[in-house]
């Protein structure tokens, strides 16, 4: 694959989080999910980018609700993916759906949001995507069983932060395995045949942390607005989200073959500059961010998810030649060490991170996951029984977030003899070099 891509989304819901159709969690979003709110979000994107297409994903509750307000976004939606060509689509559950419900009622709500999605879309209509945050290997399989072919399934890194854990996946797209969606499938057999893509880019600095810091650093800064654009306001803020799009589609960019791949989900409610979510932002905050790209890159192109896809499986049949490499140094901002480089190779076999001291020069490997290990994912949540799995992560034999005694860094002489046969077998098979 080539070019730079951003996918931007946009998400329509009522409640703040709908843990399944009818039961929701914190705060009631109708006043600020409206028809006009839409509207000012697209045509800011499109006054700053008119060639721009993006998805937008509807929650349950937004695709059914009966109201004017709800049933005048819907209508919206619809002429947007006429006009512009963006991708209507489904946000499944509160991107925490494994967390709290079974695999079989998760499948459920798919064709039943599809079913609402076609009285307003075409009989016909199928979308491109599915986003969903967190999805286990057994629905993203079932999405793939109806023609679907995309599915925004992974959250790189997130750990100890809003109500799912789900770190141990590659940040760029690949076809999960059956055995857990952060792993890339093994084998055909293993293989769901689905593109995988991560929805929020984060600095890859701030990545290592979890959850918040006790300097009040954010392990989720990068290109999402909560954690960039409420904290430090809207210069800064957008300074950040172009700073984190820039690690994949400049500093990493030659690194994969002149191809970048930057992401962000904002749900539609923060465009309301006093609404409960207390972003101080409006469109205009929308319109620059796309103008800071556009102008950083000139040949950006803001894709949907779908398309995403779609380019990733014609360039690639499986996993066999996915290989990623990034080198990212801290920006000096917001917990971004600006002393401390980030090197990550990602592929079929296994993903490693190095962090490098800049100040001394030391090198320490601080996540290595082998994915040709068996694993598994947690069994069904229930939340009317009382059960929820929050954690649906993948750890491997050493995890950036350094919780176990196992994650203590390491030198990369200092690998077992296996994790080096796996690096050496990388070397040789995608022509790369990690040992000097």
């Amino acid at each position: 694959m080539k070019g730079r891509y951003f996918c931007f989304t946009v998400v329509v819901r009522v409640n703040q989080i709908e843990v399944a159709p009818g039961v929701n969690i914190g705060v009631d979003e109708r006043m600020e999910n409206t028809a006009e709110n839409l509207m000012r979000y697209r045509n800011a994107i499109a006054k700053a980018a008119p060639d721009a297409r993006i998805t937008i994903a509807f929650s349950h509750e937004a695709l059914r609700d009966e109201s004017e307000n709800f049933a005048d976004l819907r209508r919206l939606a619809r002429e947007y993916h006429d006009r512009y060509g963006d991708d209507v689509t489904y946000m499944l559950g509160a991107y925490f759906a494994g967390a709290y419900s079974p695999r079989n009622e998760i499948n459920r709500h798919v064709d039943e949001a599809l079913q609402l999605l076609r009285r307003f879309m075409g009989e016909h209509y199928l979308p491109a995507s599915i986003v969903g945050g967190f999805v286990p290997a057994a629905v993203m399989a079932h999405i793939a069983s109806l023609g679907i072919r995309t599915v925004q399934g992974v959250i790189f890194s997130q750990y100890a932060i809003d109500n799912q854990d789900g770190d141990g996946s590659m940040c760029y797209p690949y076809y999960p395995s059956r055995e857990h969606f952060c792993k890339p499938a093994q084998s055909e057999e293993d293989k769901i045949d689905i593109c995988v893509l991560d929805g929020w880019t984060v600095d890859f600095v701030n990545a290592t942390y979890h959850g918040f810091t006790p300097d009040g650093f954010n392990s989720r800064m990068g290109c999402g607005p909560i954690e960039t654009l409420r904290p430090f306001g809207e210069e800064k803020g957008l300074d950040v989200i172009e700073a984190a799009a820039a690690q994949m589609l400049e500093e990493s960019y030659e690194l994969n073959g002149n191809f970048g791949y930057a992401t962000a989900i904002w749900e539609l409610c923060l465009i309301e500059k006093n609404g409960h979510h207390k972003m101080g932002i409006d469109e205009g905050a929308v319109e620059k961010c796309f103008r800071r790209l556009k102008n950083r890159f000139p040949d950006i192109r803001f894709a949907t998810f779908g398309e995403m896809g779609d380019m990733f499986r014609q360039a690639h049949r499986d996993n066999d030649s996915v290989s990623y490499h990034f080198i990212h140094r801290g920006t000096g901002f917001g917990g971004s060490d600006d002393k401390i480089e980030i090197e990550w190779y990602m592929n079929k076999l296994f993903r490693m991170a190095i962090r490098k001291d800049l100040r001394t020069g030391d090198k320490r490997v601080i996540d290595f996951t082998d994915y040709t290990k068996a694993c598994a994912e947690p069994p069904d949540s229930d939340y009317e029984k009382g059960v929820i799995h929050r954690n649906w992560s993948l750890m491997g034999d050493i995890n950036q977030k350094g919780l176990r005694p196992q994650d203590t860094p390491v030198p990369l002489e200092n690998l077992s003899d296996a994790q080096k046969a796996l690096i050496r077998e990388a070397e040789a098979r995608y022509k790369i070099r990690v040992f000097p």
